[in-house]
């Protein structure tokens, strides 16, 4: 359409141009009935038609731009939105797994002090069944050595 505008307007002064160069050529008179005809060729229906449509896609262009410049601000406000909320959901995530990871250091170390605790216990069992063994031996030790200091009595048979 605009191409078409252009050829338009160039075949216009094209013609005006000749004209005006032909009325040099033919004097003041004519030179002034062509402005007249000049005149007349730019106030008509036809001139008036094509900067209508001129005028009209100009406008049709305006808005099609306006509209290109809305999208793209709503593209670069979605894709903003989009890149906040995808930053807020990692940190999320990264707090959920140092909370997980946290918990789980707890639950060790709680296990770690319980097997420690279980190892005393053991150990102090141990400690306490070895002595009363210990002390058990000491004191079968010490039975058997009194009975073995003890003189025997000789039975005497009587026959």
């Amino acid at each position: 359409m605009a191409r078409k505008l252009t050829q338009v307007a160039k075949r216009v002064e094209a013609a005006i141009d000749s004209l005006e160069e032909a009325t040099a050529a033919a004097g003041s008179k004519v030179q002034h009935g062509l402005s007249d005809t000049a005149a007349a060729i730019g106030s008509s229906s036809v001139v008036e038609r094509v900067e209508k449509q001129a005028r009209t896609s100009r406008e049709a262009i305006a808005k099609e731009i306006a509209k290109a410049k809305k999208v793209g601000k709503n593209q670069v406000a979605t894709a903003t939105k989009k890149v906040g909320v995808a930053k807020k959901a990692t940190e999320k995530v990264a707090k959920k797994q140092v909370a997980t990871v946290t918990k789980r250091v707890g639950v060790a170390k709680k296990a770690a002090k319980k097997q420690v605790a279980t190892a005393t216990k053991k150990v102090g069992v141990a400690k306490k069944a070895t002595e009363k063994v210990a002390k058990k031996q000491v004191a079968t030790a010490t039975k058997r050595a009194g009975v073995a200091k003890k003189p025997v009595k000789k039975r005497t048979t009587n026959r």
